[in-house]
């Protein structure tokens, strides 16, 4: 964390909105554009882009393997209305003028539906909580890094903005998007319901400690098996994904475990 933004966020300093939080975004967008594989550009979204938004969202769903990996019966609201407009910001990495990824924060108002609940934080915390909400990458483009890309963008704007806890949810069966946000310290802390039926990881990084993983608890879940799984999270949580054999014979597994101590920022 940036000593300005520990700072802001240790003294409980405002948290930005609107045009001031656009231009934070804008700010830290420039060095992921700069840093981007040859032929792609990135910029912020805004409701202008709202059809190819929507197209792309639909298209990307489509092509998943596993249809449990994005459900948008989980999602609250207009999620692309919201994303583009008041309550989130959006990234767009392009290729020429076509949409190849993109990656949404959100940030919840008041009186909007806030993940934090979720995670029982108490209610003077929720006006600092920001939604990773989603990213996706066009098929043509995986493998390039810009999911990770997408991910250290929001954390550093949501840092930025004095949202102290980001979070959201994940599909237990989704090992590579959860294990990615894992790898940049957004853990699987419990499962929950959403949309109904569906059993989602609520994930989690609250900036203002660092978690150190207890070796002596560590227990391995299969994948497959996570959704099932709510003891897991009655004593810790989880901290990765690790992978067992190759090829065709490769399986997931979660890395679980407690937290032996926290740091304080």
């Amino acid at each position: 964390m940036s000593a300005p933004a520990a700072v802001a966020l240790r003294a409980g300093a405002p948290v930005l909105h609107g045009d001031a939080a656009r231009a934070v975004a804008a700010v830290r967008l420039k060095p992921l554009a700069d840093a981007l594989p040859d032929g792609l550009t990135a910029r912020m979204m805004d409701l202008d882009d709202s059809r190819a938004l929507a197209d792309f969202r639909v298209r990307v769903v489509a092509m998943l393997d596993d249809p449990d990996h994005y459900r948008m019966a989980g999602e609250v609201g207009n999620f692309v209305a919201d994303h583009l407009g008041e309550l989130g910001l959006t990234a767009g990495i392009f290729r020429g003028d076509r949409l190849v990824a993109y990656g949404a924060l959100g940030l919840p108002g008041a009186d909007d539906p806030n993940r934090g609940r979720d995670l029982d934080l108490p209610e003077e915390e929720l006006s600092s909580v920001a939604h990773m909400s989603s990213a996706m990458v066009d098929p043509s483009e995986r493998g390039r890094g810009l999911h990770h890309r997408l991910i250290d963008w929001r954390i550093e704007v949501a840092e930025a903005l004095g949202r102290r806890h980001l979070l959201t949810t994940v599909s237990p069966r989704n090992h590579r998007s959860w294990g990615h946000l894992a790898g940049h310290g957004i853990y699987p802390k419990r499962l929950i319901r959403v949309g109904g039926d569906l059993v989602r990881l609520l994930v989690h990084r609250d900036f203002t400690a660092d978690p150190v993983f207890d070796p002596s608890s560590a227990g391995l879940v299969a994948v497959e098996e996570l959704s099932g799984r709510w003891d897991v999270f009655e004593g810790g949580h989880v901290w990765g994904r690790i992978a067992a054999g190759d090829g065709a014979a490769q399986t997931w597994f979660a890395l679980c475990g407690r937290s032996k101590a926290v740091r304080g920022r």
